[in-house]
């Protein structure tokens, strides 16, 4: 799998090429660039999909590759926010994650995929759950304060 060895080496590129000075934490070209306002994320979130095109080209299965893809979302998301997104990218190796999830499937394709699919299913009923109480939460406020002004 000499494409696994280069998305290995993009990956550690990316999240944890540098030792940060006086700490054991690492950070990549990802964290770096995204110090770079409003560039700096979109351009990191770029790189993260090269990453899973490639494992798209490599035959990967949907599941796997939507697993990928929510590491990729949480992260740009997640790592847009001043200076905790950069905490964040720092600490999260989004890249590393999806390529470690590539490499389990290679080692075993049928419990990588059962295991992605577990997961896929838990983040989408945790989605629903929140969007649910978002509303909820919002239907209480608005009661109350056409109550608190009538």
């Amino acid at each position: 799998m000499d494409q696994l060895k280069k998305l290995e080496n993009l990956a550690r590129l990316l999240d944890s090429s540098f030792r940060i000075p006086g700490t054991s934490f690492k950070m990549g070209l990802d964290s770096l660039i995204g110090l770079i306002p409003g560039i700096g994320d979109t351009t990191g979130g770029i790189l993260s999909t090269y990453i899973i095109w490639q494992a798209a080209r490599m035959g990967v299965p949907r599941v796997v590759l939507m697993r990928m893809g929510v590491n990729a979302v949480f992260d740009a998301i997640l790592g847009a926010i001043p200076v905790i997104g950069d905490i964040f990218d720092i600490t999260f190796k989004a890249n590393q994650k999806n390529v470690q999830l590539l490499s389990n499937y290679y080692q075993s394709p049928r419990a990588a995929v059962k295991r992605d699919t577990v997961s896929i299913a838990l983040i989408a009923i945790s989605i629903i759950v929140v969007i649910g109480l978002v509303i909820w939460l919002t239907v209480k406020l608005l009661a109350w304060l056409i109550h608190a002004i009538g």
